[in-house]
């Protein structure tokens, strides 16, 4: 080992085409943005090439002259030149590209342009099972892995699609707009009362950190709770006193006032050899009855998932179901508190699966044949259970240098 970095900053590497040089891109989490360092193979030292203000570039690759550098940041395609290391866009689109490839002569691209198809449907119950799918909203790049779904106090839908959080009516019949950030990300929405929203709100107000805030229902006075440097998933306590949230650097579960009054603190630790799922969200969850947190985490050796169960208010080791086949898109409890919901993936196709606490049989609470699950919502009742679904294209693109 000549160098060591940390996996979870590391997104790319890339020889350099004229020296001895292994160039990477990376996520420095404490200053919320991204960067790409230079090391020499020849020495083991690492050096910055540049800082980004407000990007973080994933896969870079060196033409072959070594002068141009070029990069999918954000989900689309740029270069920077080896004298000012500024990004300068080759594609403008609502499209998302991933992988790059060069020709020997440096003068064609290659890359896999992916296309989303989404929608958001509401299923009734029908026994312990539910219903046919009732179609609300079907959308083209406009929803992600990202964006989630979820039940308000008045019974609509509350939607959220990186900068954008819209209610939608249980109907499908219409939308409104509650808040818009286009320099910033919502990673989840959930629920407090009546009269409150808790937001993961990444890069709001010129900060360059993901943290829980605060928003009145209709999506107005935002109010920051915390001030780490990574903080997902918030759930608000059965009494509407706390927001429990995951500390992701720390690998912890904090929880802060609701009414802003305090400084965070942790509450528990995740359970040694486990941590977040790789490829799916974080979702925690807080039982209705108020007794119990319920989180999906992957053993760090095996890839495992397990429902890790933290009894509130005590300091008992916590109780873990096995999860086979969970996605990580998502996490609830029944509002009876006696089972967990959470997706699951089989040959490729999503749907929801109940596991009872008590350890016995669980079951899928549908029989979708395509499609995966990004988000799934169950109405407090427990008697409707809203989906947004998808998919993704791809095709290989081919980008050529024009000639001037």
């Amino acid at each position: 080992m000549i160098s060591d970095v940390p996996m979870e900053s590391l997104f790319s590497l890339a020889w350099s085409s004229t020296t001895n040089d292994l160039f990477y891109s990376r996520y420095l989490f404490r200053e919320g943005t991204g960067a790409i360092d230079a090391l020499s193979v020849d020495t083991g030292k690492s050096h910055r090439m540049v800082t980004f203000k407000a990007t973080s570039p994933s896969t870079i690759r060196w033409s072959p002259d070594g002068h141009t550098l070029y990069t999918i940041y954000s989900g689309q395609i740029g270069f920077l030149r080896d004298t000012d290391w500024n990004i300068e866009p080759i594609t403008r689109d609502t499209n998302s590209y991933s992988t790059l490839t060069l020709s020997a002569d440096g003068r064609t691209l290659a890359t896999v342009l992916h296309r989303n198809y989404a929608t958001i449907s509401v299923l009734s119950q029908a026994g312990r099972e539910f219903g046919e799918p009732h179609l609300l909203l079907s959308q083209s790049n406009e929803f992600n892995e990202d964006s989630v779904v979820s039940w308000s106090a008045d019974r609509n839908l509350l939607v959220s699609n990186s900068s954008r959080l819209f209610r939608l009516g249980a109907d499908g019949k219409s939308q409104t707009q509650l808040l818009e950030d286009s320099g910033a990300f919502i990673q989840r929405r959930s629920s407090c009362g009546t009269g409150y929203s808790l937001l993961s709100w990444g890069y709001h107000g010129g900060t360059r950190t993901l943290n829980i805030w605060r928003v009145t229902a209709d999506g107005s006075s935002p109010l920051k709770l915390t001030d780490g440097i990574w903080d997902e998933s918030p759930v608000c306590s059965a009494d509407q006193k706390w927001v429990y949230y995951v500390d992701a650097p720390s690998h912890h579960i904090s929880r802060v006032p609701l009414d802003g009054s305090g400084r965070a603190e942790a509450v528990f630790r995740f359970p040694q050899g486990y941590d977040l799922i790789p490829a799916g969200s974080d979702w925690l969850d807080v039982s209705p009855d108020g007794n119990s947190l319920a989180i999906p985490l992957a053993e760090s050796k095996g890839g495992a998932v397990k429902i890790v169960l933290f009894e509130l208010g005590s300091s008992r080791p916590p109780r873990m179901l096995n999860a086979i086949h969970c996605s990580g898109q998502g996490l609830q409890f029944t509002s009876d508190s006696k089972s967990v919901a959470y997706s699951i993936r089989e040959n490729g196709v999503d749907n929801v699966w109940v596991q009872p606490l008590d350890g016995s049989a669980g079951h899928a609470l549908m029989h979708f044949t395509s499609e995966q699950i990004w988000s799934f919502s169950l109405s407090p009742d427990g008697k409707s259970l809203a989906i947004l679904r998808g998919h993704g294209d791809s095709d290989v693109v081919l980008l050529q240098e024009s000639k001037q």
